[in-house]
């Protein structure tokens, strides 16, 4: 396994592997107990128990907190909790349906194995490290963003003396001392929220990952696939060979996209459910009830949110377009130079490839991003009728 700044730099004179863009997942997923680490033993075991427990838990201090904050906060500050609320009732289920299929998404990993030993050319090699780095760079970046969120919140938390999210910790809340208790229940919060946005962060990125790594073969695939028939010394029994071993990319590819998908199908439809919502909370808080710098959260937790859905669906996106450029690559080929057989193989390849890849939400929703810009477009119609009946000024009325 290579540290994490040759993954970052792509340092390192041993040749890359798809499965090292998967790298950094599955350490976090360590990290937060959704994979066992080897070899087995007491603390392990409760380092696991106690991060499972906290991650089912959350859904329940988020909302016991939220009817709390309802009592005695400003709006700005109630909407600021539920927004958050929302997002954390859904999140163990996308942890436990990753957990759940995490063995599906082990075994691609010898598939990718095998269609890395298909490129040994500089170019093959050097699109495959292009791909480790950017995933490694693409998880800090996202990873990042969600952290900013957070530390933007305790930040203006310390400023106002307030609690970042107002979640519930029962045996904090009932120590006598309010110095004490204020920045204890702080201090639990703060690394609580970083727990969750580590799980979240996880539960977001990891189909735009395994999406990019498909996008690299199929990319390569085609490549593969225009310079057929072009190498006149090779014989028509190496051509059909070269030809074969194309079709047994392909397949290959489809095979991983079909376990990939039975998985990030359940997590994406969750967070599909819920991203209108949300986002509709985040435009009532920022354009109405907000002040200065409760906007400045709402708008990165907006941004955050907009993020959670949007880099699967662009590379699934993507990933339709690389597939149209394949029947493209097979039918612009030397096909000339093939033989008789080669050629009938050809037909058939040229009509298997026509069949793009494409992702479906649990047979609802197409994963793509039409499907996010329908979901933002949903959130602010919601936004919009909100505000023309009057609910946000009725409610600051009210307030007042």
């Amino acid at each position: 396994m290579r540290a994490f700044f040759d993954l970052y730099y792509g340092r390192g004179s041993e040749e890359y592997e798809t499965n090292e863009s998967f790298q950094l997942l599955f350490w976090c997923w360590a990290l937060i107990g959704v994979k066992p680490l080897k070899p087995y033993g007491f603390f392990r075991f409760f380092q696991m128990a106690f991060c499972w427990i906290c991650l089912l838990v959350s859904p329940v201090v988020f909302v016991v907190g939220f009817m709390q904050v309802t009592q005695n906060s400003s709006m700005t500050v109630i909407l600021t909790t539920l927004q958050a609320t929302i997002n954390v009732m859904a999140l163990p289920l996308k942890v436990i349906a990753t957990a759940f299929y995490l063995d599906r998404l082990r075994s691609v990993e010898p598939i990718f194995k095998s269609l890395d030993g298909r490129y040994q050319s500089p170019q093959g090699r050097f699109a495959i490290r292009d791909n480790v780095i950017q995933s490694a760079r693409l998880f800090m970046t996202v990873l990042a963003s969600y952290f900013g969120y957070g530390t933007i919140s305790w930040l203006l938390s310390i400023l106002t003396h307030t609690q970042p999210l107002n979640i519930w910790l029962p045996l904090v809340d009932w120590i006598p001392q309010p110095t004490t208790q204020y920045w204890l229940h702080f201090l639990i919060e703060v690394l609580y929220v970083y727990f969750l946005l580590i799980c979240q962060c996880l539960s977001d990125l990891y189909p735009a990952i395994y999406i990019k790594a498909l996008r690299t073969h199929i990319t390569l695939l085609a490549e593969r696939v225009s310079r057929l028939g072009a190498n006149s010394n090779l014989t028509d029994e190496n051509k059909y060979q070269e030809l074969i071993e194309c079709v047994r990319s392909h397949q290959e590819i489809l095979q991983i996209s079909k376990a990939v998908g039975s998985v990030l199908s359940i997590t994406i439809f969750v967070q599909f459910t819920i991203a209108a919502a949300v986002l509709c909370i985040c435009m009532l808080n920022l354009f109405i009830f907000a002040d200065a710098n409760r906007r400045v959260i709402t708008i990165v937790y907006y941004l955050c949110v907009l993020m959670q859905t949007l880099l699967t669906c662009y590379q699934a996106s993507m990933l339709e377009a690389d597939c149209a450029n394949l029947p493209n690559a097979i039918f612009h080929c030397n096909w000339l130079d093939l033989d008789k057989r080669s050629r009938r193989l050809l037909i058939y390849f040229l009509h298997r490839a026509q069949q793009e890849i494409s992702f479906i939400a649990i047979k609802m929703f197409q994963i793509n991003l039409g499907t996010n810009l329908s979901i933002a477009k949903f959130s602010f119609t919601l936004y919009t009728f909100m505000n023309k009946m009057g609910v946000g000024d009725n409610i600051k009325h009210q307030l007042e």
